[in-house]
């Protein structure tokens, strides 16, 4: 275990914390919540603010703010802009043991890796070294990682240090500020597995330097889908990927819309675009619906780039960042309609051919019947009265 000398603050600065804790989580609305890598195996996490999770022992509830050297405060993440490389920032973490029990947290920092649709911010699993911004985070002796036991109702103060190395690249920087707690727990098939639940705080970091800002829409790929109605309309399915092309975190407005002959279109209207960090692309699907599927048709995804909700001014491109794709769509219902009337009335024309030809067999046959019985009666009558007479 690291051996760490945190400010400790008692039970009567929880009740702050408390309240600190709603204003964070109503305040990260402004800019990306933390989550843990969604392909980390035997983690979760939450927003940063508040987690509670449930143990042998009982329920373990805390919290991760910001704070100065005595106290939980007012940031809902820590944000540094225009840091020059080799520059080195001193700041505080508070950890609150909202429990009755005594419980052992790890509080370390690491990198993040994206974002998702619904912009909360994915951080690299903890068995993940961090190469960037996490890994320039120290506390007290140099340590990467705190192992430390809070008691019930009690909170700590972490001082950490960042330093930006000189060779830093210009631009943004994000990762996030991690407590977390291991829990170990039988599975189904009996096996005794760790757990680890981890709450975080976002870190953002601008380098100073040259700064680019730019959005691209890539990997359009459509699909549709045919009512079975024949008469109504369909819809296309459109997915693409944002991607951040620039060095600073970008979020903006997108719409979807889809053209096709005959004057068939439809436009989407999508949300806003969550915060996209450099070098990161995040993928979006939308529905275009109201379309008849009248042959080939065109999606169309535009992008305008903006900056996100309490970052620094910087210059925007002009326009858009645009994509095209094409698809086809075929009225299936109707075709199957259409080769389902067809081959019903080809076998009306052939049933009723077979019926005239029946009873053509059967007029034909009657009217041979007479025939021959006609010839019959009269070759029969011939023979009664022509005899012939016999000589003596």
């Amino acid at each position: 275990m690291n051996v760490s000398h945190p400010h400790r603050f008692p039970g009567r600065f929880l009740a702050g914390g408390f309240l600190l804790t709603a204003f964070v989580t109503g305040a990260i609305a402004a800019g990306p919540s933390a989550l843990a890598s969604e392909s980390a195996a035997g983690q979760s996490s939450t927003a940063n603010g508040s987690a509670q999770a449930a143990s042998g022992g009982g329920t373990v509830t805390w919290s991760v703010i910001p704070a100065s050297s005595t106290k939980p405060d007012f940031r809902s993440k820590f944000s540094y802009t225009s840091i020059k490389p080799g520059s080195t920032i001193t700041d505080h973490v508070a950890v609150v043991n909202r429990s009755h029990q005594s419980v052992a947290f790890s509080v370390y920092a690491t990198d993040a890796t994206g974002t998702t649709p619904a912009n909360a911010l994915v951080l690299m699993p903890a068995a993940q070294q961090p190469r960037d911004i996490g890994s320039w985070v120290t506390f007290p002796s140099g340590v990467k990682k705190l192992s430390i036991v809070i008691p019930g109702g009690k909170g700590i103060i972490e001082t950490f240090r960042l330093a930006v190395p000189q060779q830093a690249t210009p631009g943004d920087h994000t990762g996030g500020m991690i407590a977390s707690v291991s829990f170990n727990r039988v599975n189904a098939k009996g096996q005794v597995v760790t757990e680890d639940q981890r709450l975080a705080v976002p870190i953002e970091l601008r380098v100073s330097g040259p700064l680019h800002a730019a959005l691209a829409v890539e990997s359009i790929s459509t699909g549709f889908h045919s009512p079975f109605n024949p008469f109504a309309s369909g819809s296309a399915t459109v997915s693409y990927s944002v991607h951040n092309t620039g060095n600073v975190r970008l979020t903006g407005s997108q719409g979807v819309s889809v053209t096709g002959p005959f004057g068939v279109s439809s436009t989407v209207h999508l949300g806003h675009l969550p915060t996209v960090l450099p070098g990161d692309s995040v993928r979006f699907t939308a529905q275009a619906r109201g379309l008849y599927p009248l042959g080939p048709m065109t999606a169309h995804v535009r992008v305008s780039p903006a900056i996100p909700l309490g970052a620094p001014p910087i210059a925007l491109p002009t326009g858009y960042a645009t994509g095209t794709a094409s698809l086809f769509a075929m009225p299936w219902s109707l075709i199957g309609l259409i080769i389902l009337v067809i081959v019903v009335a080809v076998a009306l024309w052939r049933w009723r051919k077979w019926q005239r030809g029946r009873l053509s067999s059967k007029l034909d046959a009657a009217a041979d019947s007479a025939r021959r019985e006609t010839e019959r009666r009269l070759l029969g009558n011939k023979g009664t009265a022509a005899r012939p007479q016999q000589q003596a």
